[in-house]
């Protein structure tokens, strides 16, 4: 009966020293990419109609900070924490408009490209629940609000087309995911979102744990 107490005292102490992957006070910084980008595929089926288009792009690319705030006595933690977000999205097509050689006598059409350059900036705080936690494994849950700055370039071959560069106002940033991560070492590992963000429903990347 001793044995079976010592036994047990030792197993209640072995898994109270157990490093937990996230705990309150602990800080872990995840990059990682979004796909498949909704927002790009919108801007393809827009310019689907228009002669020799093209549509490529990158992102968009996260970085995301947590930082453990509370820990509740049945296990569970609270982070919170910032998001960044890069995105961009070009798009060329061409198109024919008259020409006349600036000397306004006759004239003939000719084929110009354009070319259309999105970026989205996204600045974001967020928040998280742990609902889950082992020394490798994390399982939370997240919700991101903040805002997006989009810079909208468009130029042209066409010396008489339009050129511009527009800023817009700052569009809201809405975020929802549940996500995992699993750590290889004490200190790295990686990390996979399904949900809402960055105007992705899945994303994956590398963690950091501080």
């Amino acid at each position: 009966m001793l044995l079976v107490l010592l036994s047990t005292i030792l197993t209640m102490n072995t898994l109270k020293s157990q490093d937990l992957c996230f705990d309150k006070g602990t800080v872990v910084v995840t990059a990682g990419f979004g796909f498949p980008d909704l927002y790009r595929g919108t801007l393809r089926t827009y310019y689907r109609g228009f002669i020799n288009e093209k549509v490529t792009g990158f992102g968009p690319i996260i970085l995301k900070g947590d930082y453990g705030i509370v820990k509740f006595k049945w296990g569970h933690a609270v982070g919170a924490g910032m998001v960044l977000g890069f995105n961009t999205t070009k798009a060329s097509f061409t198109y024919s408009d008259w020409s006349n050689n600036g000397n306004g006598i006759g004239g003939y059409y000719t084929d110009y490209t354009q070319v259309d350059k999105y970026t989205t900036i996204t600045v974001g705080a967020r928040g998280t629940y742990h609902f889950f936690t082992k020394e490798k494994f994390d399982c939370y849950a997240s919700i991101g609000l903040g805002f997006n700055i989009i810079t909208h370039n468009q130029t042209t071959s066409d010396p008489q087309g339009v050129q511009y560069k527009v800023k817009q106002r700052p569009g809201l940033y809405e975020a929802g995911t549940v996500g995992i991560r699993y750590f290889f070492t004490k200190n790295f590992g990686v990390y996979s979102e399904l949900g809402w963000d960055n105007s992705t429903p899945i994303q994956a990347g590398l963690s950091l744990k501080f």
